[in-house]
């Protein structure tokens, strides 16, 4: 912001480029600085209480509409009786006989406890209740009377759906009349029911609100035996439907494993191949068979063998080649060989004829018609082994057919005591199931254990527990209204406030419109209000209002006394914000002081209510002094009580070039003819966001005085009109928090105490 000067806490902005501090009344130059607004201060609780002080009205009206709220929900929604009874899950017996195998059923684990509060209000059980008691044809429960048989009542409920068919409106589904009774009957009853859990986990406490006593605990007591049956019921329809089961499983089981000893008799019927042997394990059995196996496979490749060999030995014999390797032959070779050196050395001794020799050549023969036999013997033998491979690989395929047949058998056997082992099991359990507990003596889990009985008095609590919440509901809606406005930021009510988002001092002023009605009438002018209103700085000297008004005058004086300042402007961001009366008690106030010339100009040229008020009758003005210059002395009018010049506007209606008017060289002219006559000249001035008048004639005006209607004027408009006049800003000396309530002034100034007002008398 531009520069200026300080009044105690204020700084006016001058200029001459300095700051004027002011201080017990003595001014004084200070350097030239930068303006700094003031700082936002802290919500605390005295503002808020300040707040709704302020806006009593607010809390007060929320007050009333939750009383009447209140109220209408105790006309409407009747006192009811209510009547409770209490259930009883008993888990003990359940678990005893689940130990001892007496039953197979487990008991109600925590979560299916808190299931059972929806258990007990589903339609499952409502609607049993509804139908027995005959809840549909009830009043309280449908909202109408109807009469068991009765059609009359449903008269124009017909018309009604003739008057629909005819004109081709048809419902996508008929419902017929019964059943939106009874949907109707269920809906009011699942209002009128309360289900909690108390302190033990395994007790429910139904509670049934109704107008009549003895129906409230009637109700109750349905409710809950219908509960007790029903759960019973469920537990022996699951019962029965398990055996059901149970007993189509066995006699499916049964069939089965029929069948599949059927098919292990035929299998081995068909197949005579080596059968299982009971008692001794299937990884035994099928390993001996491998064994088995194994050994034929070895004697095939031996006989392979020993033919491959034989049929090579027969060869050689029928050859007469080489003597067959065989360990007789090679003995019999070996004595012949042996005869031969003792034949040969005898003959060479004794002669060929010799009998020895002759013997032991007969000898030799004999050896060597053995060895020929034996070479025959071997290729006969040969010819034998020739055919035992063919019988040992017969015996390996016929070992291997056996063992697939064993396998098999072996599988159909398992398949068949796998089902008769299900079977045994599943017969056992229908034979357990249809000679336990649960069907010859059921055991009952949920049982009451406290009757509803007929309360003897209404449930007081809940319409006045509604009637205390609505009130405070109200009261706190309201306040909370009025904090939020007071906070949101929608209209000025604080200088504080003002400062903080303008940057520029501020003056709250009170309301006097009643204080001055009361000083017409003691002076016996109670018709002359303009006068009392223009001129109450004289009539209360001593005033709130008076003060604030001597203060604007002290800060006015201190920038004629700083900077020659004469030409001062008050204006307001629209109309009826109270300019004209801030001006003319100024004028009054700075007029009344000695030698003080003041001169008072009416520049709006739109609606002259300051020359509506202070000269009514006036026939020239401010347009003839335009013309002339030299004539303002003679065309302004001497107020007779303050003794200030005043300058009118004098126009028939309104024109069109107004702005023109006020920034013309005409203008400027008779500014300074008025400076050089007048020590103050004060301009009334239209108001900024409706005309551009403003922005014409600002270069003529030193100083600017602005006035914000408390309460009312928004903060967005104040700050947007600023913005309009940005060029104003500079000289921007004082803004006026006109027309404060003085309840919520008092309200705003409670942190100062009593004393604060005791210099102010009315």
């Amino acid at each position: 912001m531009g520069n200026g000067f300080q009044m105690g806490n204020a700084v006016v902005p001058s200029s001459g480029g300095n700051l004027l501090y002011a201080d017990d009344n003595n001014l004084a130059l200070a350097p030239s600085g930068n303006y700094q607004s003031s700082a936002r201060h802290g919500i605390d609780i005295w503002d808020i209480i300040g707040i709704l002080r302020r806006r009593w009205l607010y809390p007060l009206v929320g007050c009333l509409i939750g009383l009447a709220v209140g109220v209408a929900y105790i006309v409407s929604v009747p006192v009811l009786y209510k009547s409770s009874a209490r259930v009883l899950i008993d888990k003990s017996v359940s678990r005893y006989l689940l130990a001892n195998k007496i039953v197979n059923d487990p008991p109600f684990d925590d979560m299916d406890l808190g299931s059972q509060v929806y258990v007990l209000s589903s339609e499952s059980i409502i609607v049993p209740v509804v139908r027995n008691l005959n809840l549909a044809h009830d009043p309280e429960f449908v909202g109408i009377a109807v009469a068991s048989g009765a059609e009359s009542e449903w008269g124009l409920s017909k018309l009604l759906a003739i008057v629909k068919q005819s004109i081709g409106w048809h419902s996508e589904t008929a419902i017929d009349i019964d059943t939106i009774l009874e949907r109707r009957a269920v809906e009011t009853f699942v209002k009128r029911l309360t289900i909690s859990r108390e302190d033990a986990a395994n007790v429910m406490n139904v509670t049934f609100a109704s107008r009549d006593a003895k129906k409230a605990a009637d109700i109750a007591n349905a409710l809950v035996e219908t509960y007790v049956a029903t759960t019973l019921k469920v537990k022996l329809d699951s019962n029965k439907m398990a055996s059901q089961m149970l007993e189509d499983r066995v006699v499916e089981l049964r069939q089965q494993v029929r069948s599949a000893d059927q098919a292990v008799i035929e299998y081995k019927k068909n197949n005579k191949g080596i059968s299982t042997v009971r008692g001794q394990p299937y990884s035994t059995q099928i390993a001996n068979l491998n064994a088995r196996l194994l050994d034929e496979r070895v004697a095939i490749a031996e006989n392979k063998a020993r033919l491959e060999h034989g049929q090579h030995s027969a060869s050689d014999a029928k050859s007469h080649k080489t003597a067959p390797d065989n360990d007789v032959i090679m003995k019999l070779r070996s004595q012949y060989l042996d005869l031969g050196i003792v034949a040969t050395e005898l003959e060479s001794r004794v002669g060929p004829k010799h009998l020895a020799v002759v013997k032991i050549r007969q000898r030799m023969e004999k050896l060597a018609a053995a060895i020929q036999d034996e070479k025959e013997r071997i290729y006969s033998v040969a010819t034998e082994v020739a055919s035992e491979p063919d019988l040992a690989k017969a015996r390996y395929e016929e070992l291997a057919v056996a063992i697939d047949e064993f396998q098999k058998t072996r599988e159909l056997e398992s398949n068949a005591e796998v089902l008769r082992n299900l079977y045994s099991a599943s017969l056992q359990k229908l034979n357990e199931l249809n000679t336990g507990l649960p069907q010859s003596m059921p055991v009952q889990e949920a049982r009451i254990i406290t009757r509803a009985a007929p309360p003897l008095e209404k449930d007081s609590k809940k319409p006045l527990a509604a009637f205390g919440g609505s009130i405070l509901l109200g009261f706190l809606l309201g306040a909370g209204a009025a904090v939020a406005r007071g906070l949101a930021g929608g209209a000025f009510e604080t200088p504080e406030q003002v400062k903080s988002a303008t940057g520029i001092y501020c003056g709250i002023m009170p309301a006097v419109e009643v204080r001055q009605r009361r000083i017409a009438l003691r002076r016996g002018n109670g018709n002359s209000r303009q006068a009392v209103l223009e001129e109450y700085v004289l009539d209360a000297p001593y005033s709130r209002f008076t003060e604030t008004v001597r203060n604007i005058k002290v800060f006015v004086e201190a920038a004629r006394r700083a900077n020659g300042d004469k030409v001062f402007c008050v204006l307001s961001s629209v109309a009826n914000e109270g300019k004209t009366t801030i001006l003319t008690n100024l004028s009054a106030l700075i007029a009344s002081s000695p030698r003080a010339r003041l001169l008072v100009i009416d520049c709006d040229l739109h609606r002259r209510r300051l020359t509506d008020k202070l000269a009514p009758n006036a026939h020239e003005g401010l347009i003839e002094a335009l013309d002339d210059p030299s004539r303002l002395a003679g065309l302004v009018y001497k107020m007779e009580r303050s003794g200030l010049d005043f300058l009118p506007c004098a126009l028939s209606r309104r024109i069109a070039n107004a702005a023109e008017l006020l920034g013309s060289p005409q203008m400027e002219k008779l500014l300074d003819a008025a400076r050089a006559a007048y020590e103050f000249v004060i301009i009334e001035a239209p108001p900024v966001m409706s005309v551009v008048d403003i922005k014409t004639i600002e270069r003529y005006i030193d100083r600017f005085i602005f006035v914000v209607e408390w309460g009312k004027t928004r903060r967005r408009l104040v700050q947007e009109a600023l913005s309009e006049v940005e060029m104003i800003r500079g000289r921007l000396m004082y803004i006026v928090l006109n027309k404060a309530d003085p309840a919520a002034l008092r309200s705003l100034e409670a942190y100062k105490g009593a004393r604060f007002g005791d210099y102010y008398i009315e």
